[in-house]
């Protein structure tokens, strides 16, 4: 079973994940509002890797949301030796935010819109489980460009079979905008690279970003699309 999210550090095993998640996390860290005592929701949390490095914050409840049996049986793992008792996990998918309304100080939407057939009607429903003046933070894969545009792949994209709409900044914050989310302001902005986001030990997969770009122009994919790039938004509720 591949790690995807990661790293770890148990009992002294290093378990390298495909994708370092700790960068994103330093990216993400000191644009954070204090989260102690607050209610947190990680949408899309995969194996929980956020949720424990949220800890540290001291957040009165963190509630993970995702619905993948192997992300859930790693975090049930973790969990019994974690003793963290203000993390829980929720076999739920995202367009199930509205079960929640009103519930959250801070939402962390990583690495989820561009999964979605419907990115502004999860939007919505995540905009109703916020509280007023609460945090919400994105992390989207898109494309390069000024246009306010989202690519629509035919089929794959880098490989990747359940992705839709691929925006670029502009469009993504249109989204936002469009979904009455305010103080919207993009933070980091970068080609995903294949330091990030590659096959490992723990990873033991057939193909992860290198493998999925064009052999002779990696700003391209193996389908002919322009290469991911990551944008990073904070977004207020008012």
């Amino acid at each position: 079973m591949p790690w995807k999210k990661g790293p770890f550090n148990l009992f002294g095993i290093e378990i390298d994940s495909e994708w370092r998640s700790d960068w994103k996390w330093e990216r993400i860290a000191p644009n954070l509002p204090a989260l102690k005592d607050k209610v947190v929701c990680d949408l899309g949390c995969a194996n929980g890797y956020y949720m424990y490095r949220m800890l540290e914050l001291e957040p009165k409840l963190v509630l993970g949301l995702d619905p993948n049996l192997k992300a859930w049986l790693q975090f049930q793992a973790i969990q019994r030796f974690s003793g963290a008792e203000n993390l829980q996990y929720e076999y739920l998918r995202g367009e199930q935010m509205d079960m929640f309304p009103q519930m959250f100080d801070v939402v962390f939407c990583l690495g989820v819109l561009y999964h979605t057939p419907d990115p502004i009607g999860m939007l919505r429903k995540i905009h109703k489980s916020m509280k007023s003046g609460s945090y919400l933070f994105v992390d989207c894969q898109g494309i390069p460009g000024d246009d306010h545009v989202a690519l629509f792949p035919q089929k794959r994209y880098a490989n990747m079979k359940g992705v839709y709409f691929l925006p670029t900044i502009a469009a993504l914050k249109n989204w936002l905008s469009r979904t009455q989310f305010n103080r919207v302001e993009v933070f980091f902005s970068e080609p995903l690279s294949i330091e990030e986001q590659r096959i490992t030990e723990w990873a033991d997969i057939n193909t992860s970003l290198n493998e999925s770009l064009d052999a002779n122009d990696k700003t391209k994919t193996i389908e002919g699309y322009p290469a991911p790039h990551r944008f990073y938004l904070r977004a207020r509720r008012g």
